[in-house]
């Protein structure tokens, strides 16, 4: 591939992810509808667009200009925003919320396509495909069963396709980067369908488990209310709780209505606010069991069904021949276990062991390094990697950056082999010069 088609393919993805992120966004953007017209937020998602396109234009026409610092990237944003804003202000007529609604949606966007690069793509870009996601999912609910969201209906089926859209791109996401880790691919690697398909059909099986359960919350929500009833009503009767309903008075007569006085008549009795979030409680709680009822339903049959087919799944194993030679088991690699990560992650403390401490500082010094867009390759040997992150390192830090670059590789190598103990001076001087670097 030569230079001039890897840049037009670069311009192309970066064309597409800026597209990508509005629809991640549209679930999000239909709650302005709730305070302003109805057509706010096709209008809002194409102006998002437009303005991500054209800060990304300008990044790419001008990018000595706009690489020198943040506040040059910041005052153009707020240009871009201004402009837009002004132009949708003179063509339609806008309330004040609308317009502040417009401008901190256009601001975000021109600020995303002007800082936009490889690492934002790789690294940041599958966490707003799950935000797509959950919006759409909270989003069509809430729109279902809240009562001053029932004017986001009309909405249902754009923020259903968004959420599609937004799972099916981050299993494709997930896919190439188990590609890029297994194989240490540079990104010549085409993806191929069967291979997508063999690798990921339990994730597209759980995606049109999800896209199903979706669609029938209405009937799934109809079929629980009485369940819910029955619940609240048994819960009632545990803490004595009398019905919120008194019947009425029975008249001498049977046919002589009852005349009371005004002061003695009370007002309609409202349902407690308490009873109102308990059902809703037990609500969640019943659709809770039966999803995870389903859940282990759906996983006894597909592991029965990838057992009997197995041959199917995965063709390659079935003609292989049994393996008869001896194999040693204590020369085998064990399977690493599968560590689940957490939502909320806890900052990783710094080893205390002298030789983890200088390969703590050195991942993590490679990590920023990544965040802030210097590529990296994972052929690169440290001296390497120090010297790609020498050519992009910030003016703000340049003393303590450039010493840590010309230290901390030579002191990893070192480690690496064994060369250097805990009591060495080097180990001193690299923590006296990570304190200053992570401050």
């Amino acid at each position: 591939m030569s230079e001039k088609d890897a840049i037009k393919r670069v311009h192309i993805i970066s064309i597409l992810a800026v597209l990508s992120i509005g629809i991640y966004l549209f679930p999000i953007f239909t709650i302005t509808s709730l305070y302003t017209r109805a057509y706010f937020p096709y209008l809002l998602f194409g102006l998002y667009v437009m303005a991500g396109l054209f800060g990304l234009w300008i990044q790419h026409r001008f990018t000595s200009v706009i690489e020198k610092s943040s506040f040059v990237r910041g005052v153009m944003a707020f240009a871009i925003c201004i402009l837009f804003v002004w132009v949708s202000g003179m063509l339609l007529t806008l309330s004040l919320p609308a317009i502040i609604t417009l401008g901190a949606g256009l601001f975000i966007a021109a600020l995303t396509g002007l800082n936009f690069d490889s690492a934002f793509y790789s690294s940041r870009l599958w966490r707003l495909q799950l935000v797509g996601v959950i919006s759409a999912i909270v989003s069509t609910i809430a729109a279902m069963q809240i009562e001053f969201m029932l004017p986001m209906q009309m909405y249902t089926g754009y923020i259903y396709a968004a959420g599609v859209i937004s799972f099916g791109c981050w299993i494709v996401g997930q896919y190439r980067a188990q590609l890029d880790r297994a194989v240490l691919n540079d990104g010549k690697r085409r993806l191929v369908l069967r291979e997508f398909t063999r690798a990921n059909h339990l994730r597209i099986l759980w995606m049109l488990i999800i896209i199903a359960g979706i669609g029938a919350f209405p009937s799934l929500a109809a079929w629980l209310a009485p369940l819910r009833d029955r619940l609240l009503a048994w819960i009632r009767g545990l803490f004595g709780a009398s019905s919120p309903q008194e019947p009425p008075l029975t008249p001498e007569m049977p046919n002589e209505p009852m005349n009371l006085p005004d002061e003695f008549r009370e007002p309609p009795s409202d349902p407690s606010l308490f009873w109102e979030i308990l059902g809703w409680i037990v609500f969640g709680a019943a659709a809770a069991v039966i999803l995870w009822l389903l859940v282990k339903l759906g996983r006894t049959i597909m592991d029965k069904l990838a057992e009997r087919f197995k041959g199917l799944l995965q063709p390659g194993q079935k003609r292989q021949e049994p393996r008869t030679e001896y194999v040693d088991i204590s020369e085998t690699l064990e399977v690493p276990t599968k560590v689940r990560k957490r939502w909320f992650r806890k900052k990783e403390p710094v080893p205390t062991q002298a030789g983890e401490r200088i390969r703590y500082y050195y991942r993590v010094w490679v990590s920023n390094a990544m965040d802030r867009g210097v590529k990296v390759e994972k052929s690169y040997t440290p001296l390497e990697t120090a010297e790609s992150i020498k050519e992009s390192y910030l003016k703000s830090k340049e003393g303590t950056e450039q010493e840590l670059a010309t230290r901390l590789p030579e002191v990893y190598n070192a480690v690496r082999y064994g060369k250097k103990d805990e009591h060495n001076p080097d180990m001193i001087e690299m923590d006296r010069i990570w304190k200053s670097y992570s401050k």
